[in-house]
């Protein structure tokens, strides 16, 4: 009676090579310690099929089985890639990683998993190995999903633990996957929620240290470009929370977009263990380190609020750590980014108003009984609040003096300016030069305001409105200046024409009584363009 060998498993089959004539497998050199691989040998061998197996180079491999030295005669491509994936689960339960993302960014895909609660890089695939994978998970392993796989749609599914092989140690698989940007490239995601039995799996072999996430290129520049040494403190802070809303204010075309994608670089910086998952109408910044889902298409705010929420739900069965919402645009929206924030999430935004302490009353305006100041109010819940403009940056070579150019601008200006300091070093802008390509300035830079909220603003927000808050809050240790302040003193350091100030932040008004002096020539760094 002849003894049939036993079969390979099929995540190997494409990286060795089999002559039968020897009985010699030729295994890629980093399977030859598999547990798996040396489990089959030894079953084999208790059946008295003796088999060696060498380690040799990829390359070799790939001429032997062009010369017909394969497990299998022909390999059907389905079974081949399932084994794949039912791999990529095995190793992630030798981890016992809680999750596992295939992030495919069409050029590339990057499989990571979770452990102990940090990411981790387990591989890296070519252009077109990611999707098949994704496809055989959905497709060929999941039993519940929602339909065939639909690239362009999002899906759910789950893998009960009797379609994964019992010493995987699985008992079951949530599946959450759909399209991301960017889209033109055919980008996808999928995430694996990872669960186990009493037991789980047990690894018989050290297992190598996963490595952590790559870092974004460079550093955080907001320094750079109008932020001061104690603000840039704060936004740290800021990125350090463990959970929370942090929002940032402004009109269009302050900034708001390269601030926010700034401070998230920074994070994927420092702490490249945290996922991050964005919601974007439209997506302005490519951050290859996220999972970054458009909203488009929508024909009104209605179908857009929508498109978010849907999104947002998708996001949280991701397991991130950060959250990006591009803008709370309605009630629901809103609900929901409070929602995740209550749930253990950092979460990200953006807020059109005008005043960084009016955040109260835009949320009460969307929904008075939801979005209660007495609900959300609670500086557990909302980290902080970034309020920032743009200035242009006078070209010092034809700027010109406002005291012999007093016709130029409002006379209310100019007595409301009087108040504040000497008016002999504001100056105007000028016709232009060829330093500065005849504009008469030479770019943009910030001003801000950063609120760090605290039990006693968010107390004064709900017992006393938002004016005694601001009020308070600005007497208080530690709290910015205004933007109006901060204006006025790029106006005296001769590097703003007051126009652009009140164009950008408000009407100068006169000094209050007891309010700051302004210094006559301080070291303001106020360069580039945002």
């Amino acid at each position: 009676m002849v003894t049939e060998m036993i079969p390979l498993p099929l995540s190997f089959v494409d990286r060795v090579a089999f002559d039968k004539s020897t009985n010699t497998l030729f295994a890629e050199l980093r399977l030859t310690g598999d547990p798996m691989l040396l489990t089959w040998q030894s079953k084999n061998n208790a059946l008295g099929i003796k088999i060696s197996i060498k380690p040799v180079y990829i390359d070799e491999i790939t001429r032997m089985r062009e010369r017909g030295f394969r497990i299998i005669e022909q390999e059907d491509v389905g079974m081949v890639v399932r084994g794949k994936a039912l791999e990529i689960l095995r190793k992630a339960a030798c981890y016992g990683a809680s999750d596992v993302h295939f992030m495919d960014k069409g050029e590339h895909t990057e499989i990571q998993f979770v452990v102990k609660g940090e990411l981790r890089v387990f591989c890296y695939l070519k252009a077109g190995e990611g999707a098949p994978l994704m496809r055989a998970i959905y497709q060929g392993i999941a039993k519940t999903r929602e339909g065939s796989y639909n690239p362009l749609e999002f899906q759910n599914g789950q893998i009960p633990g009797d379609a994964i092989p019992v010493e995987f140690g699985i008992s079951s698989c949530r599946i959450i996957r759909g399209a991301c940007y960017p889209s033109d490239k055919n980008a996808s995601f999928m995430t694996i929620r990872m669960q186990y039995n009493r037991y789980g799996v047990k690894s018989a072999h050290a297992l190598p240290r996963l490595p952590l996430p790559r870092r974004p290129d460079g550093a955080l520049e907001l320094g750079k470009k109008g932020f001061s040494a104690s603000q840039l403190e704060k936004l740290r802070k800021l990125i350090d929370a463990p959970n929370g809303i942090v929002i940032i204010t402004g009109p269009t075309g302050s900034g708001k977009t390269q601030t926010l994608f700034e401070l998230l670089a920074e994070s994927a910086r420092t702490k490249p263990h945290r996922r991050l998952v964005t919601i974007e109408d439209p997506v302005e910044n490519y951050m290859e380190w996220a999972v970054q889902m458009a909203v488009t298409g929508a024909k009104n705010d209605a179908e857009n609020g929508e498109a978010f929420l849907e999104r947002g739900r998708v996001a949280l069965r991701m397991a991130p750590h950060n959250i990006l919402i591009g803008e709370l645009r309605g009630k629901e929206v809103a609900i929901a980014a409070f929602e995740a924030a209550l749930t253990g999430h950092l979460v990200w935004t953006t807020m059109h108003v005008n005043d960084p302490y009016m955040f109260v009353e835009r949320l009460e305006l969307m929904d008075r009984e939801r979005l209660n100041r007495g609900v959300f109010c609670d500086h557990k819940n909302v980290r902080g609040v970034i309020a920032q403009r743009l200035l242009k940056k006078l070209c010092s070579h034809c700027c010109i003096p406002l005291s012999q150019n007093m016709n130029m601008i409002d006379t209310r200006i100019i007595e409301a300016l009087k108040t504040w300091g000497d008016i002999d070093s504001v100056r105007l802008m000028g016709d232009g030069c060829a330093r500065c390509d005849f504009d008469g300035v030479t770019g943009r830079f910030a001003v801000a305001e950063i609120v760090l909220t605290t039990a006693q603003l968010m107390s004064d927000f709900i017992e006393h409105g938002s004016a005694v808050a601001r009020e308070r809050y600005r007497k208080s240790p530690g709290a910015d200046k205004s933007m109006m302040e901060t204006g006025i003193e790029h106006i005296f350091c001769g590097e703003v024409d007051p126009r652009t100030v009140e164009e950008a932040i408000d009407y100068i008004e006169a000094r209050p009584a007891k309010t700051f002096h302004v210094v006559s020539n301080p070291k303001l760094s106020a360069v580039g363009d945002q």
